[in-house]
């Protein structure tokens, strides 16, 4: 990948992640389900292009996971909501992987999870008990999504990039748990979405640049 190509990841990222954000704020439309995978289908692809490191594998099925789960979550199955969560969990755990060999617990890292577990006590006693048949998996899904969080917290990066995108997937994931089993959100579908999409994108430039990659 050139350095011209690498310039206009972000470019391209946020024009397909900014009309998704747009459009559906307004109305339903055709394959709209693929529209809002396409900015991370995008990543997925600039990964495979990427330098054939150790984190390309895990990063590609981490992307290619997430946008299954926007894909499902988009959809009208009846189960939707079920399928989603699994293709989510599938996704963390890749990107928990990946994080595995750069993580260090530090006094500064320690300190850094305090948010992290105010937002994680948060779910449990606002969220979970309103979860009913579908508590086990919401628990199962809160521990590893916990777990990714806390890798790429912990991970010693020379930004922070994936300490960004872990926190801002977990507020997302929070926002969406809110929504369907507490209240119903002001601006539900701009709070969720950008922060996702930001989330996401802190992820990927996070793991490029540990790569050395020059990413921007």
């Amino acid at each position: 990948m050139n350095i011209s190509h690498i310039r206009l990841i972000p470019l391209f990222y946020w024009l397909l992640a900014l009309c998704y954000i747009i459009a559906a704020s307004f109305y339903h439309y055709p394959l709209q389900a693929i529209h809002k995978a396409a900015p991370i289908l995008f990543l997925a692809i600039m990964t495979i292009k990427g330098p054939k490191r150790r984190i390309r594998l895990w990063l590609t099925l981490a992307l290619i996971a997430s946008a299954t789960g926007d894909i499902l979550l988009a959809s009208a199955l009846h189960n939707r909501f079920i399928f989603g969560l699994m293709a989510f969990a599938i996704a963390h755990l890749c990107y928990a992987i990946g994080f595995i060999p750069w993580a260090k617990i530090t006094q500064r890292n320690l300190l850094r999870t305090l948010p992290l577990i105010g937002i994680l006590v948060i779910i449990l006693y606002v969220v979970l008990p309103q979860t009913a048949q579908l508590k086990l998996p919401v628990i199962v899904y809160m521990l590893i999504i916990s777990a990714m969080a806390l890798l790429a917290i912990f991970a010693q990066t020379h930004g922070l990039y994936l300490l960004s995108g872990a926190y801002l997937f977990v507020i997302s994931d929070s926002l969406i748990a809110l929504n369907k089993f507490v209240i119903a959100l002001p601006a539900e579908h701009l709070l969720v979405m950008s922060t996702y999409y930001v989330a996401q994108y802190c992820l990927f430039t996070g793991c490029m640049k540990q790569e050395k990659t020059h990413v921007i």
